[in-house]
């Protein structure tokens, strides 16, 4: 049925492709990928026509070398900006035979997916051919056939948005039955249009959504008690981010299984780009490929190492830099200008740290390329890691800083720094210097809560504004200068397509978005335990406003197969680790020591609570104290401060084997409780196990009667017809033939004893 209606689609949009430019009515003839071949600005020179002459051959050969793969080509002006919108689409006998292809190599090399039995013969071309399998297929078909080195004003690939599937996505997630969580045939009905990339991470957003509601209610609770670092919270919380990890690893692997994606990487196809530096017959299928030795990667990794090292030093000491300056502007300088030098720490931030961030980002781009990755996936790991390390000292370095640099050492650091000073100025009108003990609140509410509107806004409203203000004035300049004259029946189809070449490519910078908002609320929440309460909000709009972003202010994605999450997984794991030294540190520095009426000052205030106003000062927490022991001016003032850190690190150190311990338990647990015997699990070993019992059922069929079939470790052996073996006359009549002893031994021993 699906096949017939795959089919007769296939038919309506031959005809239309076929038909256009005639006097058919043509609304829209459905291309799989669009082409945008760029030529260059006109040249003032005499070599205009032998530039224009090159270009046009360049074209020519693109339409020849299409045509000859048995693809349907037509080509459409872009637009005022002088492009040309070559649509692609492959006959559908095509894509059934590159689909065949795919799916007998993921049969053969064991990839599991819950589409069809394993017991039962299979028909690769009979199953459906999904919108993002065809366009992958095609796509990968594109990919080898035009080179860059060949086609060098081919400038970008994309496929056209389905306005159809689109509208229902939005409205589905828009609707009241949508507002806790998203069903799964949802996000497989998202898988088949828009890829396994795409619903792995509103997968993986759903799941985290959902999972916030714990910490959300119990931080609520903690902070309306008024509860400041609490070891309960401190542990609810972490234990929490542990639990959330190992439970996404394991529903990764049950949806990699859904999606026919389990054990994807055993197929994945090399990168174009990747250089092999010998060849070698493959020792399972037999096939000559191209090999480059893993030392030689790592090597080429170690030695990226020092490089990152630098730009993480530049980086920490240049954030320190502007710490120092914001500190010492807003808290100690009271002379002429303060309110416009208070800007120049937001303006060094905002303006010099993304440049480095972008600097080492195309440095760690190069790197990771230069490291010659045989797979995609492996070349995205590696690139993930460099950059996620240096964004780690952006977004939680001033947090670090101020809780154990600036509230330990604020007194005599900052007295020191001002002495060296050689504004008058800035010079301490006296000798003590008191740090802003709620400065950690407000910067944890800024980046939880402020920074988390301002990101709402510059992700998505920013974006449309800038388009809207854009295609507005590419109307102006386009208003009779080069207007493109369409034909009626394809003027709204090459409009639409116009506007949609215009769109940014998809970008998934959402995965770090959401791994740094993990790592506040694992990392510091417990500084305002209410935070996880606005993660949970934002991550509510969240998911219906990246949904909007793909489907409008984004060119539609090209679908990859994936089966994980990939390198988030692992950078989840480390903030994890890290969030249980920070909370356990903090809770030994920063906890205020009980007072009798603590509980009737927290109840009294709970009517006039503001949500964010610090729970509680640092009066009486072991820092305090430590601090209130030591001045500046006495000798050896920073040994109770340091020795107080000291132990707070003993405490860390702790925890963190406490942590280690903690996270295998429930690793073990939870793979008993939810991978063990689920259907999943079950799917993959019956998959292997029937398949290699349709094996030696085929083998006895197909052989002789007395043939014999051994099997041993080294796997399935047909030894032939079993060979007459001649027995031996002392097999007979000799050891074998005589009288069993054992029963008069039994009895000859019991008489003994």
């Amino acid at each position: 049925m699906e096949t017939a209606k795959l089919d007769a689609d296939a038919r309506v949009n031959s005809t239309s492709t076929a038909t256009i430019g005639s006097t058919t009515p043509t609304t829209d003839p459905k291309p799989d990928l669009i082409i945008v071949f760029t030529p260059p600005a006109p040249a003032s020179n005499g070599s205009k026509a032998a530039e224009t002459q090159k270009v046009l051959e360049e074209y020519e050969n693109l339409l020849k070398v299409l045509k000859a793969a048995d693809l349907l080509v037509q080509g459409r002006s872009g637009g005022p900006s002088g492009d040309v919108l070559v649509f692609v689409k492959a006959p559908e006998d095509r894509v059934r035979r590159e689909m065949k292809r795919e799916r007998m190599s993921d049969w053969l090399h064991g990839v599991s997916g819950a589409t069809s039995s394993p017991r039962t013969p299979r028909d690769f071309t009979a199953e459906p051919i999904h919108s993002s399998e065809r366009v992958r297929l095609v796509h990968a078909m594109l990919a080898k056939l035009l080179p860059p080195s060949q086609f060098p004003h081919l400038t970008s690939i994309f496929p056209p948005h389905d306005l159809a599937f689109n509208h229902t996505w939005l409205t589905n997630w828009s609707s009241p039955s949508h507002i806790w969580s998203i069903p799964p045939s949802e996000l497989a009905d998202l898988k088949n249009v828009y890829g396994e990339t795409v619903a792995l991470y509103f997968a993986f957003l759903r799941a985290y959504f959902v999972s916030l509601a714990f910490p959300a209610g119990v931080g609520a609770l903690f902070w309306l008690a008024g509860f400041a670092y609490s070891p309960i919270y401190a542990v609810g919380v972490v234990a929490w981010s542990v639990i959330f990890v190992e439970s996404w690893r394991i529903k990764e692997k049950e949806i990699a299984v859904e999606w026919g994606t389990y054990r994807i990487d055993q197929v994945e196809s090399e990168r174009t780009e990747f250089v092999g530096s010998h060849h070698i017959t493959d020792p399972v299928t037999g096939e000559e490929k191209d090999v480059f030795a893993w030392w030689r990667i790592t090597l080429r990794q170690l030695a990226a190492l020092p490089v990152l090292l630098v730009f993480a030093a530049f980086l920490a000491g240049l954030i320190s830099v502007i710490y120092a300056i914001e500190t010492i502007v807003g808290e100690v300088y009271d002379g002429p200008g303060k309110r416009y030098l208070t800007l120049i720490p937001t303006v060094l931030f905002a303006g010099v740290v993304p440049q480095i961030i972008a600097l080492w980002s195309a440095t760690a781009t190069k790197l990771t390329d230069w490291e010659n990755h045989p797979h995609q996936t492996e070349h995205d790991y590696s690139l993930t890691l460099k950059v996620f390390s240096l964004n780690f000292f952006v977004a939680y370095g001033s947090l670090l800083l101020t809780s154990y640099v600036y509230i330990p050492f604020g007194p005599h650091l900052i007295p020191y720094i001002l002495s060296i000073l050689p504004s008058h100025d800035l010079k301490p009108k006296t000798t003590s210097f008191a740090v802003n003990t709620a400065k950690l609140h407000t910067q944890i509410v800024a980046y939880t809560l402020t920074n988390q509107i301002v990101g709402a806004f510059t992700e998505v409203g920013l974006p449309m504004i800038m388009r809207l203000v854009k295609g507005e004035v590419a109307k102006k300049m386009g208003n009779g200068a080069g207007k493109v004259e369409d034909s009626e029946d394809e003027k709204a189809f090459l409009e639409r397509m116009r506007s949609e070449k215009e769109l940014p490519d998809t970008v998934f910078a959402d995965y770090a978005e959401m791994t740094l908002q993990f790592g506040y609320l694992t990392l510091f929440s417990l500084i305002w335990p209410i935070a996880p309460v606005w993660s949970f909000v934002n991550n509510f709009f969240e998911l219906r406003s990246d949904a909007f972003k793909i489907t409008s202010q984004c060119r539609r994605p090209v679908p990859r197969r994936e089966a994980t999450i990939g390198p988030w997984l692992e950078v989840l794991g480390f903030i994890t680790w890290f969030g249980a030294i920070t909370n356990a540190s903090l809770v030994y520095l920063y906890k205020p020591h009980a007072t009798q009426s603590a509980t009737l000052d927290t109840l009294s205030s709970l009517a006039g609570k503001n949500a964010t106003t610090p729970t509680s000062p640092f009066q009486s927490s072991n820092l305090k104290m430590a601090s209130q022991l030591s001045t500046p001016t006495d000798p050896g003032a920073l040994n109770a401060i340091k020795s107080t850190l000291f132990w707070a690190l003993l405490v860390a150190l702790a925890t963190e084997h406490g942590y280690l311990l903690a996270r295998a338990g429930v690793r073990y647990v939870l793979v008993r409780l939810s991978w063990e015997g689920s259907w999943a699990d079950n799917w993959v070993k019956r998959g292997e196990w029937e398949v290699k019992k349709g094996y030696l059922k085929e083998l006895e069929d197909n052989g002789d009667a007395d043939a014999e079939v051994a099997v041993g470790k080294h796997g399935v052996e047909v030894t032939g017809e079993v060979e007459k073996r001649d027995v031996k006359e002392e097999e007979v009549y000799g050891f074998w033939s005589r009288e069993d002893k054992g029963v008069e031994e039994i009895k000859r021993r019991s008489k003994v004893e």
